[in-house]
């Protein structure tokens, strides 16, 4: 039996192990990547321009909790650069209660980027209509807790810096 077992298992070991399976170690992406330029963010939707909880523009909120995510990563500096745009921002009714009721709200930023190396001069990635989308509850007692509009934006930029990082920095 255990002869018979090894007999179908090596070929499929073999076979896996010469083919592979395109998964990038995450030691190995982007290894010649040292530093990243995250160059200011712009922001087209002014009704996306300011964070009331913060007091500050939002390209500045976004742009220091980019860096300091990245930052984890790679030092400051010029072997890749990353760019990004918030091209529109919207929310809208999304989910309703037994009497027509607005019960959720659905929160979108339309954004766009590129991550360039500066080390071997070519695009790592880019992408013109990235969605970022973040659905939030505006009544109690529901499956989630209730959001306050100023809380889903702060959550969305969380959400969103942490998409790209996975994308981009760590494969994932």
């Amino acid at each position: 039996m255990s002869r018979t077992l090894f007999t179908l298992a090596l070929p499929i070991w073999l076979i896996s192990l010469i083919s592979g399976c395109g998964y990038y170690s995450k030691s190995e992406y982007l290894e010649h990547i040292k530093t990243i330029r995250i160059s200011p963010i712009e922001i087209l939707d002014a009704d996306f321009a300011y964070d009331t909880t913060s007091q500050r523009p939002y390209d500045e909120v976004i742009h220091e909790k980019l860096t300091q995510r990245f930052n984890r990563k790679w030092r400051d500096g010029n072997d890749s650069e990353f760019t990004m745009r918030i091209q529109d921002y919207t929310i809208k009714e999304h989910g309703f209660g037994s009497q027509g009721e607005v019960e959720m709200l659905r929160m979108t930023l339309q954004i766009e980027y590129e991550f360039l190396d500066r080390v071997r001069n070519n695009m790592i990635a880019q992408e013109d209509n990235y969605i970022q989308v973040h659905d939030f509850y505006i009544v109690p007692n529901r499956a989630e807790p209730m959001e306050r509009p100023e809380q889903a934006r702060g959550l969305i930029i969380e959400e969103l810096i942490e998409d790209l990082y996975n994308q981009l920095a760590e494969q994932w």
